[in-house]
């Protein structure tokens, strides 16, 4: 087992890999040879198309606990393994994948920007991408305005992600702001084209879901202002299908967006008369695709409604609440294995010291005692920081400090290094 909510997270995933716990293979519906589709059919199944987790592409039955953020950050990262995979599909590498992706986010670049870093020290390479795959999945927003409630949303453009990702891994391009800042306002553009040529359809519209892709859009509130403005002028649907002939993938991902925005359209009416029909053709999709689309969309919804009640849901603070009491109630019920094997090991420590002054303790007890008296004396100071005020603030970057100040029931994602 791993944890993804602690660090070495991906070390513990490459070393299941290795001992064949985690298998790489990902079985594919359809029979398309394209890469591109495949891609798009791996993530819309997966859910990260739509910035959600529906489903794990490897490690489902590793992280059943995890919270919601935590099992997107993961989701991200296979996403990303994924990619990388069907490009060197006789040549993977652990670390040569760690490496790509790491120079793919410049995450050396950036990390360098932040001061904290130098108090924290130095990451390796997993742990620095760790740190930025956390960072990558969460919707940043401030607390000064309106847009509060949805710092608990996460990143509804990740696909972007992914199809630079394809692109580096065909091209060595890195990712760059400006590149992925135009694809990003090519795809709200264009929604928001759809929404003004179709009025008699506005009702059917989700707000609260497009409210949601502008905070993820990580463009300037100058740029998002322009998109939003009411007046369309003549040359935005030229730039928006400029962006659609600069980067193809993005076609179906903004129908595909659109669809879910009009979740409400009824099922029973859609055929190839709906206006959502000729929206899809308008993108250059053809009838099969589109429809296959709608359908796919409207399954993923159906199957997954916990994870998209997130986007659709009118009542921010219900998705707050809703969401801090499924992250705690999860964290509680996961680490409950860990306390119980704390606390067996404590009654072993006491039973094992009464019998050393009975008789000589065989070499694998003092092993234990040794072990389980440095687990109690490492327990100690953790509560005791803990419960001092602000203590749940002060723990982690105690930990941070000193990570050997964990004892070892909490250490699952420990790898034991080869000499």
């Amino acid at each position: 087992m791993f944890s993804p909510g602690k660090k070495n997270w991906i070390k513990k995933f490459f070393s299941l890999v290795a001992q064949n716990e985690i298998d790489l293979h990902v079985h594919i519906l359809s029979e398309a040879g394209d890469l591109e589709e495949q891609i798009r059919e791996v993530c819309e199944h997966t859910g990260i198309l739509y910035g959600v987790p529906n489903q794990n592409l490897y490690t489902g039955a590793y992280i059943g606990a995890a919270t919601r953020n935590e099992k997107l950050q993961v989701l991200l990262m296979e996403s990303l393994l994924y990619i990388y995979q069907l490009h060197h599909i006789d040549s993977f590498n652990p670390d040569a994948f760690i490496y790509a992706v790491n120079e793919f986010y410049q995450t050396s670049s950036l990390s360098k920007k932040l001061p904290w870093n130098q108090l924290l020290g130095k990451r390796d390479t997993t742990q620095q991408l760790e740190h930025f795959l956390a960072d990558r999945i969460k919707v940043h927003s401030s607390y000064n305005d309106t847009n509060f409630w949805f710092n608990h949303l996460t990143n509804g453009f990740l696909y972007v992600d992914l199809i630079l990702f394809h692109r580096y891994c065909e091209n060595g391009q890195v990712r760059n702001q400006g590149v992925y800042n135009d694809l990003v306002a090519g795809v709200l553009r264009h929604i928001l084209t759809v929404k003004f040529q179709n009025p008699l359809e506005d009702p059917l519209f989700d707000g609260n879901m497009y409210k949601h892709l502008l905070l993820s859009s990580e463009l300037t509130e100058t740029d998002l202002n322009r998109i939003s403005g009411t007046e369309r002028i003549d040359g935005s649907r030229n730039e928006e299908f400029m962006v659609f002939m600069q980067e193809p993938m993005l076609r179906k991902f903004t129908f595909h967006f659109v669809v879910l925005l009009y979740h409400e359209f009824p099922s029973e009416s859609y055929d190839n008369d709906t206006f959502l029909f000729r929206i899809g053709s308008d993108l250059g999709i053809n009838p099969q695709e589109i429809s296959d689309i709608f359908w796919e969309c409207r399954k993923s919804m159906s199957a997954h409604s916990s994870e998209f009640f997130h986007l659709i849901s009118e009542s921010e603070s219900k998705i707050l609440v809703t969401q801090l009491a499924r992250k705690y109630n999860r964290i509680l019920w996961r680490n409950k294995d860990k306390f119980i094997r704390e606390l067996k090991e404590s009654k072993e420590l006491i039973y094992l010291v009464g019998q050393a002054s009975k008789r000589e303790l065989t070499s694998e007890e003092k092993e234990k005692v040794r072990t389980q008296t440095m687990d109690l004396m490492k327990s100690v100071p953790s509560i005791g920081i803990f419960l001092i005020p602000g203590g749940a603030l002060w723990l982690p970057l105690a930990l941070k400090l000193i990570p050997d100040l964990l004892p070892s029931a909490f250490k699952e994602n420990e790898v034991e290094e080869k000499k």
